[in-house]
């Protein structure tokens, strides 16, 4: 379960991205994140993983505490979370499967190991005959896929993903979003931030919509019923 509790986010030049927010997520949720840019979702994603830590209120995720937590604690958090980056933040001068496989490297986990579960998540993604390429090599779909592969490695409980289909074209995107599906109905809790108002109202699921750093709506299944702005160049690069 993931819940905040009157979270508010006041920056060190005063701005609040969030204020007073509350939101409950139950695990095997999927959860759409909307809203125009400079609403406040980035800032709400951020606090998720703890790249943020919230200027008031309480935010609990898998068992853990977030901001009473210690940075000693945060790589046991992540540990339980897989994050999803529009930009893929890819390691460049590393292969497929040794991108996939770093995050299981750094934690111990032997080589045999790790070679089972690279191999395991890249049938999963699509990409079983991309393992030694490098990501300078693969289009921005296939980098995309790479970057789920790497996220969902250490079958995390929850699946955070930021803007995931803002760079691609429209079926890139589906194939993505196909990924996610699957992903979500083994029962791993998915929150998407997104702009593309298409894949929202094609593929309901529970949506929430943030306005000036507060949620403004939280709907079950819901289309969205605003003009989404979307800020990124559609490609397939």
């Amino acid at each position: 379960m993931i819940k905040l509790l009157n979270v508010t986010k006041r920056y060190s030049n005063g701005v609040e991205a969030l204020k007073n927010v509350s939101l409950t997520i139950e695990q095997g949720e999927f959860v759409y994140l909307v809203g125009q840019s400079g609403a406040g979702k980035s800032t709400l994603v951020k606090l998720l993983y703890r790249q943020l830590v919230p200027t008031e209120g309480f935010i609990t995720i898998n068992n853990f505490d977030l901001r009473l937590m210690r940075e000693r604690q945060v790589p046991k958090l992540r540990r339980t979370l897989g994050v999803v980056f529009q930009d893929f933040k890819l390691l460049p001068k590393m292969t497929v499967s040794e991108n996939i496989g770093y995050a299981l490297q750094v934690i111990g986990k032997s080589d045999e190991e790790i070679k089972t579960a690279v191999t395991q998540v890249l049938a999963e993604v699509g990409l079983s005959d991309q393992a030694d390429h490098f990501p300078d090599e693969l289009s921005g779909g296939q980098q995309q896929r790479v970057a789920i592969a790497r996220a969902i490695i250490n079958d995390p409980k929850t699946l955070i993903a930021d803007e995931p289909t803002g760079n691609l074209d429209p079926q890139t995107s589906n194939d993505i979003m196909a990924i996610l599906e699957r992903i979500n109905a083994r029962g791993t809790t998915v929150i998407m931030a997104t702009h593309n108002q298409q894949i929202v109202d094609e593929l309901p699921h529970r949506l929430v919509e943030v306005a000036n750093g507060t949620i403004i709506r939280d709907e079950q299944g819901g289309q969205y019923t605003h003009e989404l702005d979307n800020d990124s160049q559609p490609s397939t690069r």
